[in-house]
């Protein structure tokens, strides 16, 4: 029993009520050797169990009478009963007994302090099945236990009132928190004042109130006046407490009105219009809740406004609004004149839509569906002008509006460029290369011909020989810049590279420009290595001008007695070239700009050439072709051209 007792009473301490019930229970199955036991408690009038063993575990929850029963007199007697059998015995509640499958039983009250709090019940299927010993035992254990139950429940009782006190501070904290985001939250000077001064303030009002926390304002709210120093706008007088909207705000009257008040930090005056609001808890002010408003900062705000708007006004380009259904609401006066509408109230008037030229209808929809879904689109369509009908091609800008204090989508805006004018120049800019470039071919073609002509007679004396050379090598370049200027300006203006493709072997072309290369620098050495099948469609002119200007970069940046690597692998649905040379590296800032066709040199007029227009237009025929170029130099590696360029649609058969 003692033992039983100090397991009951470790269990007890920790509130475990019905672990303890649960063990009393087994106790008291094992001593009356019944069939099972249960504890039960008296709830409302009723008894119900809370803990069986046995055959009476599935009892638990079952509601029993109280009254006029065995168990009632048990209890007022506080003494153990017992029920030889319960179909003759009428103090028994005879269908509760059956349910539970009880034939006899013994019961006896635990006792909680001045009065049974719970029943002790040892119950057997078989009549007759307890006697005198066995009710002994488990009054016994009863008297015993009955203390350490009651422990258990206050215990219990405790334990709960402590986890209800933790999640009340743990719900306080939060509160707490929560009130902190939005003091925090507030753009303007707020801080929350009780009577001991601020309890909360943020960070706009610190620093208008010179402090680190709201710590450093703690004490009596006059203190703040003497910080505020609030005075009228229009005499400069200080306000007394029944003007100040914190002091009527601590007295339960919501209170506004501007003020001149001294902004501590920055040193300084500055015009607010305070408003103080109480706090209640029960109907009692406990706080109250100021905030200042920058009025000056307000009235610059809608300056600012003004100023915007007089720009938008003033813009040449087209700019609109509309609701997020595409409603319009707003078209400024460029816009107006590109699109033919005498007012705003026309535009308003009018669907959206209909702006849009009718075969671009559909590609408008889709914008304002991308818009919508991403929060920005921009594309070129074309505009309708309802005056003439006209085609306006246009560059198009579509993007959501957003509320600033929510950043919620309000709405949708448009900045729209008229194109015509930019496509008219572009045109006139093609007409003028090609113009430029075929007048020049000719006389340049000439001085060519005549050049070579006078060197295969071999009628010249040995100067004019050399004249005649210089000559038909200065046509030959000037030829080979025409050519590179042309290209670069295509791709400038945006119009690409020509290409004729054709089904070829990159290979051939390597070991021409190879020998082209060896005939021009006879003192130098070129190895070329090839792996792999080199078959794709290809520019074949492009490709030999690509390969030309990477090996003619790196003949010129090495040392004459060390040679210069050309190396072609075929690599699954693409081909590489590596173009290696050794000596001294590309300086590391200036890889960046390597490519940049505008990229000055302080080289030589020949490395001018190649280097300046060369190394862009090398790039631009890689990437042409799908592919690109890039660049690695150090001075243990050397420097190494990169090429990669994808197969096409002639991969090999």
């Amino acid at each position: 029993m003692l033992e039983l007792q100090a397991e009951l009473a470790a269990l007890a301490t920790r509130g475990e009520m019905e672990a303890v019930m649960r063990l009393i229970a087994t106790r008291g199955q094992e001593l009356s050797g019944g069939a099972g036991a249960a504890v039960a408690l008296i709830e409302e009038g009723e008894i119900v169990c809370r803990a069986g063993t046995g055959s009476v575990a599935r009892a638990v929850g079952e509601r029993m009478q109280l009254e006029g029963t065995l168990t009632s007199q048990s209890m007022a007697s506080r003494q153990a009963m017992r029920c030889d059998d319960t179909e003759l015995d009428t103090r028994v509640d005879r269908a509760t007994c059956r349910r539970m499958g009880a034939r006899s039983l013994v019961v006896t009250p635990l006792v909680f302090g001045e009065r049974p709090g719970a029943l002790l019940f040892a119950l057997s299927p078989r009549p007759n099945a307890f006697g005198e010993v066995e009710e002994r035992r488990v009054s016994l254990l009863a008297r015993s236990a009955g203390p350490l139950l009651a422990l258990a429940q206050a215990s219990k009782v405790a334990v709960e009132r402590e986890r209800e006190l933790w999640a009340l501070k743990e719900m306080m904290r939060r509160r707490d928190a929560e009130l902190e985001v939005v003091i925090q939250s507030i753009e303007e000077p707020a801080y929350l004042v009780g009577e001991g001064g601020a309890v909360r303030a943020n960070r706009a009002a610190l620093e208008l109130l010179g402090a680190d926390s709201a710590l450093g304002l703690r004490g009596h709210p006059v203190l703040l006046a003497e910080r505020l120093q609030p005075r009228s706008p229009e005499t400069q007088a200080p306000v007394g407490l029944d003007e100040d909207p914190l002091a009527r705000a601590l007295t339960g009257q919501p209170w506004t009105r501007e003020l001149v008040v001294r902004h501590t930090r920055a040193g300084m005056d500055v015009r607010v219009r305070t408003s103080g609001a109480p706090v209640r808890v029960d109907g009692k002010v406990v706080a109250a809740v100021v905030v200042h408003t920058d009025v000056g900062a307000r009235r610059r705000v809608e300056e600012q406004k003004d100023q915007f708007l007089t720009l938008v006004e003033r813009s040449t380009e087209c700019i609109g609004i509309t609701t997020l259904t595409g409603r319009p609401v707003y078209l400024n006066p460029a816009g107006r004149g590109l699109l033919g509408f005498e007012s705003q109230e026309a535009f308003r008037a009018s669907a959206v839509l209909e702006t849009y030229l009718p075969e671009d209808r559909e590609a408008a929809r889709v914008a304002f569906t991308a818009v919508r879904e991403r929060g920005h689109w921009e594309g070129e369509l074309r505009l309708r002008d309802r005056r003439t009908g006209e085609a306006i091609p246009v560059w198009h800008q579509l993007f959501t509006l957003v509320a600033r204090e929510t950043g919620r989508p309000v709405g949708l805006g448009s900045v729209t460029r008229d194109l015509r004018e930019p496509l008219r120049a572009e045109a006139v800019r093609e007409r003028l290369i090609d113009i430029v470039s075929n007048d020049l071919r000719e006389p340049l073609s000439a001085i060519a011909v005549a050049a070579s002509t006078l060197l295969r007679r071999g009628e010249l004396s040995e100067a004019d020989t050399k004249a005649a050379g210089r000559i038909a090598q200065s046509a030959e370049r000037m030829g080979r810049l025409m050519g590179q200027v042309l290209d670069f300006t295509r791709t400038y203006l945006g119009a690409g590279l020509v290409l004729l493709p054709t089904r070829m072997d990159l290979d051939v072309v390597a070991q021409d420009v190879v020998a082209a290369a060896e005939l021009e620098h006879p003192d130098r050495l070129v190895r070329y290595v090839k792996r792999g099948d080199a078959s794709g469609l290809w520019d074949r002119e492009r490709l030999v001008e690509l390969l030309s200007m990477l090996l003619g970069h790196a003949l010129r940046g090495s040392p004459a007695e060390r040679p210069v690597d050309l190396r072609l692998k075929g690599e699954g649905e693409e081909v590489v070239v590596e173009v290696s040379r050794t000596g001294a590296p590309i300086p590391a800032e200036v890889l960046p700009q390597l490519f940049d066709a505008f990229r000055s040199s302080p080289v030589d007029e020949a490395r001018r050439e190649h280097e300046g227009l060369g190394l862009f237009l090398a790039r631009e025929i890689a990437r042409a072709h799908g592919g690109d170029v890039e660049v690695r130099s150090s001075a243990a590696e050397g420097t190494t051209f990169r090429v990669r360029l994808p197969r096409g649609a002639a991969t090999v058969d």
